[in-house]
């Protein structure tokens, strides 16, 4: 199952809970892996990050893996800042 962030290119603070809601939900109800396409987002903050640990977490809980796919640049050093790019895994195209 593939999900997208489309009305934001931002995952922060202020569209975190919303997308916490569904990634939990899709994680907890899908019998397949899923995987997070993040090619709108241009930005993370802290609560944004919180909640891809949170997805990942959950992922791990019901046996499920979580992939992101489709990282832009400014997200991929932030990840790879935070020593984060060794814990979630990439989906290839």
């Amino acid at each position: 199952m593939v999900g997208t962030i489309n009305h934001s290119d931002r995952l922060n603070a202020t569209i975190a809970p919303e997308i916490k809601d569904q990634l939990n939900n899709q994680l907890n109800k899908s019998d397949v892996s899923f995987v997070l396409d993040l090619q709108n987002i241009r930005f993370i903050d802290s609560t944004g990050i919180a909640v891809l640990i949170s997805a990942l977490k959950t992922a791990r809980q019901n046996n499920r893996t979580f992939y992101l796919a489709n990282i832009q640049k400014e997200v991929k050093d932030l990840l790879a800042l935070m020593k984060l790019d060794k814990v979630f895994d990439y989906f290839e195209e």
